[in-house]
């Protein structure tokens, strides 16, 4: 149905909720869909429902074999709503042991399309549900309301960290917030001058594969533009960390790299692999205890520390709440009915679609400023200019290294004086 505010909000296809693949696979790897259970009470065989009103522009037929290419959807329909903003919007349902409607024929939203199945390429009865707008496939929970349950904990309804959604969401954002956004390579190359919003910057990540620190492609630009702009919010480092030693080691990083005094979070996502080939297989309590390995370091070097993750993986696989005693929230959630319980400082609510942020030609997230931070809007921190001697040479080269093994020559808040003696 179409909202009062011009929003679109669809009828579920199923009369039962229950998630077992999200937008991405369980194992961590893009699905573009969502996966609803069918198989209920040994019958797996469910009518499926028109989610708005429309018109079918496609359906198809299975060969009863092929499981590669368009027959990788089985048996077919998909549906032509009126526009979203002025680009195509169309829903897609897939695997149906078959269907009963005709390509042309109008539909209202809750009409009877067809009946799940299992035909295609699957591994179990279920329904594919696909949102398209603009001919890309966007996160369907984007789209329904917050009345659903996952079949287990491991379902990815929502990955933040990889730029998924692109229906913009600013009808969730409460008025009276202040928009955030966090930017890193994926964003390219940004007019920061045009840009409204302060923004959080990924300093770096832990390469897949190696286990490398790497710093994020665009850092550099980001942080002289965010700053010459005075668009500077805080940062952020995607960890791959597997021990308290490993956090330990990306919060130096971050602090050699990055000014000290602002907010930085560590971004606690899944992963199905981990940066050394090995599964993912940590407890929840190791993942807790590696957040605040990293969040105490980094408090050390004198960041204000934030712990960043999405609702599903803070209540499964690591103790978000606890953390939030200690260190700022910064919680994604796109849901309209999301859970207000969990605390937080920052809330990411959604995406901007591509171009519609000044500045940036590409999807950004979207985040509002639910608590203000006292220490981010203080003035940053003076030069601090410290003499030292008269000392010898290799005293003062010892002096120097010892700075920037700190991270002050980085950050320019040191300068040091000496003579000969």
């Amino acid at each position: 149905m179409r909202l009062s505010n011009g929003e679109v909000l669809l009828a579920w296809p199923l009369a039962q909720h229950i998630i077992t693949q999200g937008w991405f696979y369980n194992d961590g790897s893009l699905h573009q869909a969502v996966d609803l259970r069918t198989q209920i009470d040994n019958m797996y065989i469910r009518p499926v429902y028109a989610a708005e009103d429309g018109t079918v522009d496609q359906t198809q037929d299975w060969d009863g074999h092929t499981k590669t290419g368009m027959q990788s959807y089985g048996n077919m329909v998909r549906i032509k709503h009126a526009p979203y903003k002025g680009k195509p919007l169309q829903t897609r349902y897939a695997h149906l042991s078959r269907y009963c409607v005709k390509l042309g024929q109008q539909v209202k939203e809750g009409d009877l399309i067809g009946y799940s199945g299992t035909t295609g390429n699957v591994f179990g009865a279920h329904l594919h549900f696909e949102v398209i707008l603009n001919g890309s496939r966007t996160n369907p929970l984007v789209w329904l309301d917050g009345d659903f349950t996952t079949a287990s904990s491991q379902v990815f309804t929502y990955r933040p960290g990889e730029h998924a959604v692109e229906k913009p969401a600013d009808a969730a954002r409460p008025s009276g917030k202040e928009v955030l956004i966090d930017v890193a390579h994926h964003q390219g190359v940004i007019d920061w001058a045009k840009v409204p919003y302060r923004a959080i910057v990924r300093i770096g990540y832990r390469g897949y594969g190696s286990g490398k620190l790497m710093k994020d492609e665009q850092f550099d630009a980001n942080l002289a533009g965010a700053k010459a702009n005075g668009k500077l919010f805080g940062f952020y480092f995607f960890s791959q960390a597997v021990t308290v030693d490993e956090a330990r080691e990306e919060a130096d990083f971050c602090a050699r790299l990055a000014p000290t005094g602002y907010p930085l979070f560590f971004d606690a996502e899944w992963s199905h692999e981990t940066h050394d080939g090995r599964a993912d297989n940590l407890t929840k309590d190791q993942r807790t205890a590696i957040a605040m390995a990293f969040c105490e370091r980094a408090k050390t070097h004198g960041f204000t520390a934030g712990i960043y993750t999405f609702t599903a993986f803070a209540t499964a696989n690591i103790d978000y709440a606890y953390l939030c005693e200690d260190y700022i929230g910064w919680l994604a959630d796109t849901r309209a009915n999301y859970d207000k319980t969990l605390p937080r400082y920052i809330h990411q609510y959604g995406q901007a679609t591509k171009g519609s942020v000044p500045g940036i030609t590409a999807v950004v997230d979207l985040n509002h400023l639910v608590k203000a931070l006292s220490a981010v809007d203080k003035p940053e921190r003076k030069l601090q200019v410290i003499t030292i001697g008269p000392v010898s040479q290799g005293d003062a080269d010892a002096i120097y290294l010892l700075c920037k093994q700190r991270g002050l020559t980085d950050a320019g808040l040191y300068k040091s004086e000496w003579s000969e003696v």
